[in-house]
């Protein structure tokens, strides 16, 4: 996988049933490892629809082929309150997806970094994330992309056991 061909573009109105798409896979497939951080309530279509109006979702497209997408603005939810962040000017990443077909081979990486970019060329310094604390594949990705540990939160509205997401921070560096 040639990972040049990849970048990151505004998603529009026709591209909403895709983006939807991509997400049930990916929950589908987080629901087999038993992970369930993400049900109907959040995300979901109707929620895709909005961050496209609010132009902050984007897709992560290989060529022509939508391959991942991702929301980022500066919402942070009221759980986050308690968090000692470091840096300022954050942009958040929030439901960061990339289709389970072609997940494992370092597009998440890529993925990642592109959204560090557009964050820098939008003036952000830094960029904050949650995931949830039993999804290790995602862990793993952000600590080892540099992303600091800030605390755990709680989310009362996630099923027992499935609540703890473990917050994420990293200073944004012009190259």
């Amino acid at each position: 996988m040639q990972l040049k061909t990849f970048k990151l573009v505004e998603a529009t109105d026709d591209m909403l049933d895709q983006i939807n798409g991509i997400y049930l896979k990916c929950r589908e497939n987080l629901f087999a490892k038993g992970i369930l951080q993400w049900d109907e309530q959040y995300p979901n279509k109707d929620y895709f629809g909005e961050c496209i109006q609010y132009k902050v979702l984007y897709v992560l497209m290989d060529g022509d082929d939508m391959v991942g997408h991702v929301v980022l603005n500066e919402w942070e939810s009221d759980e986050w309150n308690a968090i000692p962040w470091e840096g300022s000017k954050p942009i958040i990443i929030h439901s960061l997806m990339i289709n389970p077909q072609i997940q494992g081979k370092g597009l998440g990486t890529e993925f990642v970094k592109l959204c560090e970019n557009l964050a820098i060329e939008n003036g952000y310094k830094s960029i904050r994330l949650d995931a949830f604390s039993g999804n290790k594949m995602a862990l793993h990705l952000y600590e080892k992309l540099g992303f600091q540990k800030r605390g755990s939160v709680f989310f009362s509205s996630k099923p027992e056991g499935h609540q703890e997401y473990v917050c994420y921070e990293k200073e944004l560096l012009k190259a």
